[in-house]
């Protein structure tokens, strides 16, 4: 392989990222309806996600995002806990791309993975409504089942403390 295929071939790696970062901040946009959620400058040692101005509860959500082609999610839960520590957030998260779903309707983005450690998730359930506790039935994650996987559109709805999601619509 050239160099100049090696480099074609990062860079769309690297634009992969940049589309499903984009998307998410979109997505979460419009579920939240909140226009100040944001896609991140890198910090570079002290980086603090992908995604920004994401609260739950008063407290800063830690969004970290992923298009890999394989699901490293242990690599991926330890980034997003130490990016976390690093915006003293207690919530971390994995947001990553699911094979075989894209990324080009407000359903298909909802289908994305969304992960993180069973106290952050248990935690956040914790402080949900009743009905979203009994909506959301994580799976266990990993090869030691030490994260737990739902939707992105559950994950949004966790964040919306229960309320439908997308803009209020006056009829």
């Amino acid at each position: 392989m050239s160099g100049k295929q090696r480099k074609r071939s990062r860079r769309t790696a690297k634009d992969n990222g940049t589309r499903m970062e984009s998307a998410v901040e979109s997505y979460l946009q419009w579920a939240l309806d909140d226009l100040r959620i944001q896609r991140l400058r890198l910090h570079g040692s002290k980086d603090i996600g992908d995604i920004g101005n994401v609260f739950f509860h008063g407290r800063p959500v830690c969004i970290e995002v992923k298009w890999t082609q394989t699901m490293n999610a242990p690599q991926h839960m330890r980034e997003a806990i130490r990016e976390a520590g690093n915006m003293d957030s207690p919530y971390p998260w994995v947001v990553q791309k699911k094979a075989d779903v894209g990324l080009t309707s407000i359903n298909k983005l909802g289908q994305q993975h969304a992960y993180t450690t069973p106290e952050t998730l248990d935690a956040m359930l914790a402080l949900s409504p009743p009905h979203i506790q009994a909506i959301i039935k994580p799976e266990p994650l990993g090869r030691k089942k030490t994260m737990r996987l739902i939707t992105l559109q559950e994950f949004a709805m966790m964040l919306n403390d229960g309320l439908s999601l997308g803009p209020d619509r006056e009829d």
